[in-house]
């Protein structure tokens, strides 16, 4: 991979890095104010809790995308970023300009997809 494909994929990581950071940044406190008269009866209770439940897992997400972004930053200044963890090949620009945090070639990731959905099936 080249300097120039290189400088594109460090610019996409920061920029979704940043992106990330800022939407939780904003949103934090708006998710998780609730008001005591918003909650008159066990329904509106449950509701809200029910939406807790989905932006604790949304910030869960969040957060794995930021480490995942992170270990590929560092893997870049390694010099250890774009080659697959199993077979040691080139991961392709194409991929990697879709799926930044990649750490495996299109071959190796079907096998994982392939044992993940034996195993949940």
């Amino acid at each position: 991979m080249d300097t120039k494909e290189l400088q594109k994929l460090k610019k996409i990581l920061l920029t979704e890095k940043q992106r990330l950071l800022n939407n939780s940044a904003t949103s934090r406190k708006r998710d998780f104010s609730i008001s005591t008269e918003d909650l008159a009866d066990e329904s509106d209770q449950t509701s809200v809790e029910l939406a807790q439940g989905v932006v604790f897992t949304l910030r869960e997400k969040e957060q794995k995308t930021l480490a995942e972004i992170d270990d590929a930053l560092m893997r870049m200044d390694e010099n250890d970023y774009g080659c697959c963890e199993e077979c040691g090949d080139p991961i392709g620009f194409k991929r990697l300009e879709l799926f930044p945090t990649a750490r495996l070639c299109v071959a190796h990731q079907e096998e994982v997809e392939k044992r993940k959905k034996f195993y949940v099936a």
